[in-house]
């Protein structure tokens, strides 16, 4: 009998833990349904975009993005037009066709679906019954998360580009390397993740894998023409969006751009300068890094390298985004489970990080937006981020060679 169950337990984890959180998740979508404005919040432009789609209205439209918000009684329109490359209005257009409150539901609902298979597939490369129970924890974790939640509340694509990230490691890891970089090219429709296509990209070029950085010229040329046949002028008018909103959002992020230029009281040129030199020496490690020890880094340890430092990089980005972490977090705490022999350090590891994020979650709301110069609004949840880096890279730099070699 014991050895059914173990059987039956081996074969169906995967449905069986996310079966049990099927009501979690529910439960979330619907609460936020309820209690969050999301009218007035970063789901409604997505919403909107695809909507758009189905009708002779354009999403890099003034006039049709101003009545748009008008008609469906939103109030809040930070972006004065669709900030997101053209091709992603038409992979949010079926929620454009249900109404707002369902399909604000659906998302969330999905949302948190797609987060957790990506992080139940991640669990599948460590051996061990116990360690495939031990997903149930990081699965509350992830649930419990600030950074994640905040992303929920706030409809945002996160899980989607999560999902991106995910199945180009896939693909990787089959040998299909071809596909792996098509993929992995659609996260540019969040062009602040440009910084982790690059680091991977020095990534790929040291390991001389052509074949993927040829499916992500690819993948990048079928969404320049996807984006083509639906507005011949759309790069143009997206491009224009660019300056605007570095401008609305400097100051509020997560960012080391928001870091300097508080250090320099304000005063732009340094703080860009500063931001520069930071940004470019980190980058510059990270290669050096790389061009060291890529010719013992798996798939799956090179984009723990590269995602965390990936998300520190941009010169805006929410902490929302930190969802990404999802790859890197699956990393550290089953290597340490494998390394050490017990779930301690792996559960330390975890219960700080939702401490952080918890942290930065509940200043971000307790500290409204103000022109003062401070640390203000998202800015806090930068150390969410540093913490994550350096524990990634500090687990992928200790890799003993023999882990190496067998994960690879």
């Amino acid at each position: 009998m014991k050895a059914k169950l173990t059987h039956f337990l081996e074969r169906y984890w995967m449905a069986l833990a996310l079966l049990v959180m099927l009501p979690v998740y529910w439960n979330i979508a619907v609460l936020n349904e309820q209690r969050v404005d999301y009218i007035n919040n970063g789901f409604f432009k997505f919403w909107l975009a695809g909507h758009m789609t189905w009708t002779p209205e354009h999403p890099y439209s003034l006039e049709d993005w101003d009545a748009g918000h008008k008609r469906f009684g939103a109030t809040w329109m930070d972006e004065k037009r669709f900030a997101y490359p053209l091709p992603l209005a038409l992979i949010v257009a079926p929620l454009g066709l249900l109404p707002i409150p369902t399909a604000y539901i659906l998302w969330d609902f999905l949302a948190q679906i797609l987060i957790a298979l990506c992080l139940l597939w991640l669990a599948t490369r460590w051996e061990g019954l116990n360690r495939r129970l031990y997903v149930l924890f990081l699965l509350v974790a992830a649930t419990l998360n600030g950074n994640i939640y905040l992303g929920l509340m706030t409809g945002t694509m996160a899980a989607l580009f999560l999902v991106f990230l995910t199945l180009s490691l896939y693909f990787m890891e089959k040998g299909r390397d071809l596909l792996s970089g098509f993929v992995l090219a659609f996260a540019i429709l969040k062009p602040p993740l440009v910084t982790i296509l690059i680091l991977l990209g020095l990534w790929l070029l040291f390991s001389r894998r052509w074949r993927v950085i040829g499916g992500m010229a690819l993948g990048g040329l079928t969404l320049l023409v996807v984006g083509l046949l639906q507005d011949p002028q759309w790069l143009t008018k997206f491009l224009g969006t660019g300056d605007s909103l570095l401008g609305m959002r400097l100051g509020h992020q997560p960012t080391i751009l928001s870091y300097t230029r508080l250090a320099c009281a304000g005063d732009l040129t340094c703080a860009m300068t500063w931001y520069a030199v930071i940004a470019l020496a980190l980058a510059a490690l990270f290669a050096w890094i790389v061009w060291k020890i890529h010719a013992r880094l798996t798939p799956l340890m090179a984009f723990s390298l590269a995602i965390p430092l990936g998300l520190l990089l941009p010169p805006y980005i929410w902490s929302y985004d930190y969802t990404l972490f999802i790859i890197p977090i699956a990393y550290i705490a089953f290597e340490l489970i494998q390394r050490y022999r017990t779930y301690i350090f792996a559960t330390l590891f975890l219960l700080a990080l939702t401490v952080l994020a918890m942290v930065g979650l509940t200043l971000f709301w307790m500290n409204p937006a103000s022109t003062a110069l401070t640390i203000q609004r998202d800015m806090w949840s930068i150390w969410t981020g540093v913490y994550m880096w350096a524990v990634s890279w500090w687990v992928v730099l200790r890799a003993p060679a023999a882990i190496s070699s067998a994960s690879a």
